[in-house]
């Protein structure tokens, strides 16, 4: 068997950052491999040597990245190459992608390609499923178990999502991206990869592709137009004294901060306005998209909380919301967003549904139509992916919606890199804001370990965004009399994809909506969890967890933070039996206020908090329990 796996070089967990301008700072920094892509390496590796083939490891970067190529070398990769050159640099997913897939061409056949399940730097998971659809493959996305059944030419696997997993073969060959549980890491001290010849690493140029390019920020869809810090420092006070005492004092500084409420915070909820007088109907056909202005130019926008921007200016937008089967909430918040962003126009908005939709539901979240994609193979009643991007691709050519929005969810990310590539549309992965700004999209999501926010606007006809499910604001229903028009459009399956099992195994939403979450480490037994789970009750919260947590099973995958799960905001975060790696930290920069509880005085987490309690965690949790409830009985 041989084997592809495309990798990415980027800087150290604790360097990322954008420069000035407005891309990844490279110079004088620590650059290793992204972490997702290390599993990929050694996967293939693992797979190439035990079928008696070869493993060629790819990437596209500055000629610095032939570093982490020579590692993969020094890791038992057979073959690596670099392409290279500045004609790419400033490149977005789809671009990167496309680059990509002709290097993969150039090299191949190759039986399988695996990629990371997202880069560190970015976090987008775009590049593995526009990958994909440029090659004309099937994909699957965070892949935890890996079996490939060579005389049948597929794969079993097993795979992470969201909330939980699913079970399915897939045809070969094809691109899966790999979970972070799948194997263990390729890693090779820099003794050992600065051994080996920079001569094995084959470089190629733009120009050797055999495909025309264009290439780099001229030819990239989306833009980062604006960079604003997204926290401050944490001031790590610690006072001595006992357990008790430490505890009064830190439970009146929360107070002071705010972080301690009387009630449990409601989400903000806002109306969705009422259905338009003269909607653009979808089924009008095409109108002309807005101007698009020349990919050399630097427009600027900013980042909003949806609810539209110059709208005076605009004429009729029509925004489409592919909605993920299951996900009711993260349906109404799209549809939410989408109504307002063609407020006060004769805008349209179309639900895109792949089940029998329940119109009611749509119509008062804000749908003025909608397009029931049918017919596609129920396995598990979900119709495949590519299936549902092929069929809305087909939809989208025909009436040339201005924006398209998609839950930034395992289905989502996949549907909308798919139709991304066949719309040739600028898509921007994780927006926690929507604006219209012009009549371009501008998004606000976060960069580098979200540390930073980026504001992102889409230069494309057709201008395309995933949002995080709970970070929009809820909507209220609105009142709908009319009835909802429903087109129907048929799909044809490809049968690539067979999903023979789905399971849940958790609420996707419920650390994004927490006011507080209580994050416990691998210090911290399982057996004593419910102790844990009393502080985050008595607090009006919900349970989250460090990566080591997680990988031992004790708490699901969706409840793990940081820089490879969930970035949160709460109004308070407290560190239970957590050493504060900046992994785990990075996911908690939005947090208000941040209490950290460890036993020893030197750990890092007490110097990223806002206010630290040394002491053993039982103590210091029964002790809190104690001291709130003797508060709240006053």
């Amino acid at each position: 068997m041989n084997v592809a796996v495309t990798v990415k070089q980027v800087p150290a967990v604790d360097a990322l950052l954008l420069g000035p301008t407005r891309r990844l700072r490279r110079d004088g920094i620590a650059l290793e491999m992204s972490a997702y892509c290390r599993r990929a390496v050694a996967k293939g590796v693992e797979l190439a040597h035990a079928t008696g083939g070869r493993c060629t490891v790819l990437s596209l970067g500055p000629p610095s990245a032939s570093d982490i190529l020579r590692e993969a070398l020094a890791c038992g990769a057979d073959d690596a190459v670099l392409l290279s050159d500045p004609v790419f640099a400033g490149s977005d997913t789809l671009v990167t992608a496309r680059a990509l897939a002709a290097l993969v061409v150039r090299e191949g056949p190759f039986d399988l390609v695996l990629v990371g399940r997202a880069s560190l730097d970015a976090e987008t998971g775009q590049v593995g499923p526009q990958l994909a659809e440029l090659l004309g493959l099937p994909f699957a996305c965070a892949v935890r178990e890996l079996e490939v059944l060579a005389g049948e030419r597929s794969a079993r696997l097993r795979c992470e999502q969201d909330d939980g997993g699913c079970e399915m073969a897939v045809e070969l060959p094809a691109v899966l991206a790999v979970a972070e549980r799948l194997c263990r890491p390729a890693k090779a001290d820099a003794a050992l990869w600065s051994a080996i010849s920079p001569a094995r690493v084959r470089r190629v140029a733009a120009g050797e592709l055999g495909a025309a390019g264009p290439w780099g920020a001229q030819a990239s869809p989306t833009v980062v137009t604006a960079l604003t810090q997204s926290t401050g420092a944490r001031s790590g006070l610690v006072v001595p004294g006992t357990v008790a005492e430490q505890v009064r004092h830190a439970l009146a500084v929360l107070e002071a901060r705010g972080a301690l409420a009387a009630e449990p915070a409601e989400r903000a909820t806002v109306s969705v306005p009422g259905r338009p007088r003269a909607a653009r109907a979808a089924t009008e056909g095409p109108v002309r998209a807005p101007d698009v202005p020349s990919f050399g130019t630097d427009s600027t926008g900013s980042g909003g909380d949806g609810n539209g921007g110059d709208v005076g200016a605009r004429s009729a937008v029509l925004v489409a919301v592919l909605v993920e089967p299951g996900r009711t909430g993260a349906a109404q918040e799209l549809l939410g967003a989408a109504s307002r962003l063609v407020h006060a126009t004769t805008g349209h908005v179309v639900a895109v549904v792949a089940e029998p939709p329940a119109l009611d539901l749509l119509a008062a979240s804000g749908a003025d139509e909608v397009l029931y994609l049918s017919g596609a193979s129920a396995t598990c009643a979900a119709p495949a992916e590519e299936d549902v991007a092929a069929g809305f691709s087909r939809w989208a050519a025909e009436h040339s919606p201005e924006v398209v929005l998609a839950p930034a969810t395992c289905w989502g990310r996949e549907v909308a890199s798919r139709s991304a590539v066949r719309l040739a549309a600028g898509l921007v992965g994780d927006a926690l804001g929507l604006e219209l700004v012009d009549g371009r999209l501008c998004c606000t999501k976060p960069a580098c370990g979200s540390s930073q926010l980026a504001t992102v606007t889409v230069r494309s006809a057709v201008q395309m965004a995933t949002v995080r499910p709970g970070v929009l604001a809820a909507p209220a229903p609105r009142t709908a009399p009319d009835e909802v028009p429903v087109t129907m459009l048929p799909l044809v399956p490809a049968g690539r994809v067979a999903v023979s099992s789905r399971w849940c195994d958790d609420d996707l939403e419920a650390l994004v909506r927490a006011p507080v979450v209580v994050g416990v480490g691998a210090a911290v037994s399982p057996d004593d969890y419910d102790e844990v789970r009393l502080l985050a009750a008595a607090l009006g919260g919900e349970l989250g967890a460090t990566r080591k947590v997680t990988d031992n099973g004790w708490l699901p995958r969706s409840r793990q933070i940081g820089i490879t799960g969930r970035s949160i905001a709460p109004r308070l975060y407290v560190a239970v039996g957590t050493s504060g790696k900046l992994n785990h930290l990075v996911g908690v920069r939005g947090a208000g206020t941040v209490l950290a509880v460890n036993a020893d005085p030197g750990a890092p987490v007490l110097a990223g908090c806002d206010v630290g309690i040394v002491g053993d965690w039982h103590e210091v949790v029964r002790a809190l329990l104690e001291q709130l409830g003797a508060a709240s009985g006053r």
